[in-house]
């Protein structure tokens, strides 16, 4: 006698449950000195602040012979403010029980804290401490120099960051996007700490800063602590223009080979000019993107890993900016497989050109792009990250709401279309880090071979 099943049919994947509504909460305008820019999102489920505050300090507003200054900049903020040492501010911030991140982009630098509301009024002392009054000593000045330079010659003993510097200044030579933000050792060495003192006047100014502050506060005393800590602040700052997107890369040699003698493994790249934000094709290229490498079951990541087993790991993505950033193609195989997966990655771009998606990809690339999305603004942190970038990059007022109608949208043809526009045969770069005389006859199909040091 048969006996019945018993429970699901595990060989048979369910079907999608409705999507989860996006819910954002909306940031309204508290008044601030000097012209900063301060909104409020209002949450009190739970007693946390997220604040993000936002300045026209990136390496776009750095010199041309200046790289890292921006990085170096902010790296010194919390080594000495006001009438307190390093030792000083780092229990201060111990004390109020809160985290502190600065990061710095090509656009902008970002001052992040996350805290209990008990401290906000402390913790925004702190902010303005660091923001208005660092102290850039000499001493402090020299020991993260040093470090910088280490990490610097560091980095030259690890293929995947030699990579990375090598095709950015393959596709953008001298331009502002093919510069490291955290500069070079000859840039590093030219700064000093007047340098650090005349970036952080021009840049970590009031107006032109923009400053999101979501979780459980009110506006009234918000506005009193920002008059409190942050009142006699002035200084005014517009944007840097954003660097023309260049009519073609700059490709001095379709094959760039970096020599690491005796490397048994081979980091590989492959790259071109992409896009800034605000392009017409913004969501065709976020999905074409998801479809060729930007998620695990990618057409590369299958490809390379799945099918082939020559990595780990294979992964494509365009760095949207408020110029044009890059997109590259990376992953790591053996040496010997060098030529194979560089053959078998330009075909996957290849295929992306000569014809659309199939209906089951394309969907289930949306759905990866997009059923996710509520669950990226469940925190204070998150909802102030993402509607930062919002407003950093000028992205329409209800970009993140009509996000998911808009991927939705994307045809297979306009897939296609934008696949053909950006990632063109004669537009990539190839490059590979590993021992040159075990790869070079056999990469020498994919064009012109240019060997270099890594130092």
């Amino acid at each position: 006698m048969s006996q019945a099943r018993i429970g699901p049919d595990r060989a048979i994947r369910p079907p999608a449950g409705e999507p989860r509504p996006l819910r954002l909460p909306g940031f309204e305008s508290v008044p601030a000195p000097g012209g900063l820019d301060a909104r409020l999102a209002a949450r009190d489920e739970l007693p946390e602040v997220s604040l993000r505050l936002v300045v026209e300090g990136g390496a776009a507003a750095e010199p041309s012979e200046a790289g890292g200054l921006a990085e170096l900049t902010a790296r010194l903020l919390t080594e000495g403010a006001g009438s307190r040492d390093a030792v000083a501010m780092a229990r201060w911030l111990d004390r109020l029980g809160a985290g502190f991140d600065v990061s710095v982009s090509y656009d902008v630098a970002v001052l992040s804290m996350h805290l209990l509301s008990d401290v906000l009024d402390e913790a925004l002392e702190f902010l303005a401490a660091v923001t208005r009054d660092p102290r850039f000593e000499q001493e402090e000045f020299t020991r993260l120099q040093d470090e910088r330079l280490d990490e610097i010659a560091r980095e030259l003993d690890e293929p995947a960051i030699v990579a990375d510097h090598a095709l950015i200044s393959a596709i953008y030579a001298d331009r502002l996007y093919g510069r490291p933000i955290r500069g070079a050792d000859g840039s590093i060495r030219r700064l000093d700490a007047d340098s650090v003192r005349g970036f952080h006047s021009r840049c970590y100014v009031p107006d032109g800063s923009l400053l999101l502050v979501c979780g459980d506060a009110r506006e009234g005393r918000l506005a009193e602590c920002l008059d409190d800590h942050f009142g006699g602040w002035t200084g005014s700052r517009e944007r840097e223009a954003p660097p023309p997107v260049p009519e073609n890369p700059v490709t001095a040699a379709a094959m760039i080979l970096i020599d690491r003698p005796g490397s048994p493994q081979a980091e590989l790249r492959v790259g071109t000019v992409g896009v800034p934000y605000g392009t017409e094709d913004h969501y065709a290229i976020i999905v074409a993107n998801a479809i060729l490498g930007g998620l695990f079951n990618s057409r590369i990541n299958m490809n390379l890993r799945e099918d082939k087993g020559w990595t780990y790991g294979a992964r494509s993505f365009f760095r949207f900016r408020r110029g044009a950033g890059p997109f590259v193609i990376k992953t790591a195989v053996e040496t010997a497989a060098t030529g194979p997966a560089l053959e078998e990655t330009l075909a996957e771009v290849a295929r992306m050109r000569e014809e659309p998606p199939g209906r089951d990809e394309l969907l289930l690339a949306k759905h990866a792009l997009t059923l996710s999305l509520p669950l990226q603004f469940e925190t204070p942190a998150q909802v102030t990250s993402r509607v930062s970038r919002q407003l950093i990059y000028d992205l329409p007022e209800d970009y993140w709401e009509a996000y998911r109608g808009r991927i939705d949208a994307v045809t297979p043809d306009q897939v296609q279309r934008v696949c053909q526009t950006y990632l063109t045969e004669e537009r990539l770069v190839l490059l590979a880090v590993t021992d040159a005389d075990a790869v070079e006859a056999e990469v020498e199909r994919f064009g012109e071979v240019q060997r270099r040091d890594p130092r």
